[in-house]
């Protein structure tokens, strides 16, 4: 409950305050915290008793009402939920709290209009309430109604910035059309905003942030240049240095180009060759003439380039003229000469400052602003983890081959590599998380305990950040095959300050534990071992009875491009050189937009190297269909809680009798009409019997 929820007792019976209560007031209101205490415990029949109990000597108690009726729509019984928050509100009709309420009912069993007309009404009655700007923006966007849906999000931050409001304003910046932002009022304050302190993952908003960009007039015309003359540009045929400087100044450029690979083809060609011109443009300089004016510049195109991990294709010139800057300043660093900063940018943009000899002499000299972003995050960031490494422990060898050859893909490249997540989370116990998003569901409550999560495959600690963070109470242990990956997990987990956190090395293929779980994550990971399944039953054993598990596991139906696209480049990417994925991204993107496999570059995956090495030339790969999932659930003993899938608002529309949305054959043939609805993959809880 919240504290507006807690809020939602009859508020109009006593105007005068505590002094004129009597006792049978203070006996109320004990009564109520009694029940409320038992709800926030997961202790439903004692609350619910706890609420009778009020009732039977205040029938008209609108916060009594409210709070049975939540706790009858979170126990999937949402029509008697209805009807009492609308007694509750005959009793208390100025009360704002219970029409949100009410709202949040309705739009949880897909009746959307009455959803948006009880959050207008709050709105009415309170114009400041946070979150009911929030859950009617989120309302618009289900409707396809996106410029009303910005509208309130916008006003709601306008009025006062809350958590709620910040992520519905990520959510529908994920899913708007361009058009539909403006390119230089409001929307894209708020967009840098939400990528720089920030709001969310900034990969989520690349997609929206890029397609702003591309709107801007000096983008604009740099990618009409790019597109419509050869590879032997000179940079102040891209960029004046006037217009150069405006998009510093915007800010929305730099957000995005520091925070997360660029996902527009177009903006990547921009800055291929602004990249490839100002390379020429410096090696043809003697020593000491170079412009500082592009030192800025180049810096910002080498963070992005190291976030991407050098996806960027590179011509055999650009390759030679990268060389011989490399020999310049190795030879200058041995000699301990004074280096141009414009040379150490510019060849951050092509290779890593942490694979150049004299790298250490690099990181403890003093350079410009600029520059010294890029020097930690390319070769003071290495260092820290190079520290790491050692430290690891080890739960478990690696004795399968595939598991063997698994770990050395992500040895050599961490996946994924990311800058950010969401800067301010407010925690929240396990069985809440799990109501509110899935009402109706067969779940059952875990309790207020600390809740153990093991995180099986934690890659770069993204994912198992995010539960640390996420769930009152956390203590987690995230394990993983890669090293490399590990250490990476490790500095970020560091820099953010989270105690709750232990990392190991271990293979899930033998893992073993003297302790269960309440909670196995395995996000994105069973997919890739030998044998899925018996990697998946392995895990399933290590969960407490009543435990739950968080599975992600890719779809055949919504991979169906990406297997065409494996076929055809079978037998490129086989020795998975970074050359090689070059070549093989420089064919698709040549490619017919007619052409089924250029589709490919639409996964956000396209525009980083081990991403894209991921995508189609990964050492080991399953896919699943919804009834073999049905089928497997079942074998292990769990039972299914719910996919988690912006489609769950759209799957209720087409199966209405389903109000739990937990048919998982239905699923199947939403998802047949819907190929992409798991594009990225399917997400689901389950608990143990």
């Amino acid at each position: 409950m919240n504290r507006k929820q807690r809020r939602a007792q009859g508020k109009g019976k006593n105007p005068s305050g505590p002094s004129s209560r009597g006792p049978s007031d203070y006996h109320r209101e004990q009564l109520l915290a009694r029940a409320l205490s038992h709800h926030q415990a997961g202790r439903l029949r004692e609350a619910e008793q706890g609420y009778r109990d009020l009732l039977a000597i205040d029938p008209k108690h609108a916060g009594a009402l409210c709070y049975l009726g939540l706790l009858a729509h979170q126990s999937g019984h949402s029509d008697d939920g209805i009807d009492l928050l609308k007694k509750a509100i005959a009793v208390d009709k100025r009360n704002p709290d219970l029409h949100y309420n009410l709202a949040r009912m309705f739009a949880d069993v897909g009746r959307d209009d009455e959803a948006i007309l009880h959050n207008r009404k709050a709105l009415e009655l309170k114009p400041d309430y946070q979150e009911a700007h929030a859950n009617l923006g989120g309302l618009l966007l289900l409707r396809g109604r996106m410029k009303e849906a910005l509208a309130a999000v916008i006003r709601g931050l306008q009025l006062a910035e809350s958590q709620s409001l910040r992520s519905t304003f990520v959510m529908l910046a994920q899913s708007i059309e361009p058009e539909t932002a403006d390119g230089e009022g409001e929307f894209t304050k708020f967009l840098t905003r939400a990528l720089t302190e920030p709001w969310g993952r900034p990969r989520d908003l690349s997609g929206i942030g890029t397609a702003v960009l591309m709107r801007d007039a000096t983008i604009a015309r740099a990618i009409e240049r790019v597109s419509a003359t050869d590879d032997t540009q000179q940079l102040d045929e891209l960029f004046s240095w006037e217009e150069l400087a405006r998009i510093g100044q915007q800010g929305l450029a730099s957000a995005l180009f520091t925070t997360s690979p660029i996902t527009a083809i177009a903006i990547e060609r921009v800055l291929t060759a602004a990249r490839r011109s100002l390379l020429d443009q410096v090696i043809a300089c003697k020593e000491g003439d170079e412009s500082h004016q592009w030192l800025s510049f180049a810096s910002t195109v080498a963070l992005q380039c190291f976030i991407n991990e050098y996806v960027f294709d590179v011509s055999d010139r650009e390759n030679d003229l990268v060389s011989t800057l490399r020999g310049r300043i190795e030879s200058r660093l041995e000699k301990d000469k004074e280096i141009d900063p414009l040379k150490v940018a510019l060849l951050a943009c092509y290779v890593p400052l942490h694979s150049v000899a004299g790298a250490d002499r690099l990181a403890a000299h003093e350079w410009p602003q600029a520059l010294r972003q890029v020097i930690v995050q390319q070769i003071l960031n290495r260092q820290i983890e190079q520290g790491i490494r050692s430290e690891i422990e080890t739960l478990s060898p690696v004795r399968d081959e595939v598991s063997g050859k698994v770990r050395e893909q992500y040895e050599e490249n961490p996946y994924p590599r990311w800058t950010s997540v969401a800067a301010h989370v407010q925690p929240i116990p396990v069985d809440m998380y799990l109501r509110n998003r899935f009402p109706g569901a067969p779940y059952r409550n875990l309790g207020d305990v600390p809740v153990s999560v093991l995180v099986a495959g934690c890659g770069t600690g993204m994912h198992a950040i995010q539960r640390a963070r996420q769930f009152t109470r956390a203590n987690v242990l995230a394990i993983d095959l890669s090293l490399s990956s590990l250490s990476f997990a490790i500095r970020k987990t560091r820099e953010l300050g989270l105690s709750n956190m232990r990392y190991a090395q271990a293979d899930i293929l033998e893992f073993k534990s003297d302790t269960q779980f309440d909670i196995v994550d395995s996000s994105g990971v069973l997919h890739h071992l030998k044998c899925s399944r018996a990697g998946w039953r392995r895990l399933a054993d290590l969960v407490r009875p009543g435990g739950l598990m968080h599975i992600g596991l890719y779809s055949s139906i919504a991979r169906a491009d990406i297997n065409a696209a494996r076929e055809r480049f079978a037998k490129d990417g086989q020795s998975f050189s970074h050359a090689e994925i070059r070549r093989v991204r420089r064919q698709i993107l040549n490619l017919s937009g007619e052409d089924r496999l250029s589709k490919v570059t639409q996964f956000s995956d396209f525009f980083s190297m081990s991403e894209f090495r991921d995508l189609l030339f990964h050492v080991q790969e399953h896919q699943f269909t919804i009834p073999e999932l049905e089928e497997f659930i079942a074998e292990i003993g769990f039972t299914f809680v719910g996919f988690e899938t912006p489609a769950r608002n759209a799957y209720l529309k087409r199966f209405p009798d389903d109000p739990a949305a937990v048919n998982l054959r239905n699923w199947h043939t939403f998802e047949t009409e819907n190929p992409a609805t798991f594009a990225q993959m399917y997400q689901f809880w389950i608990q143990k019997s």
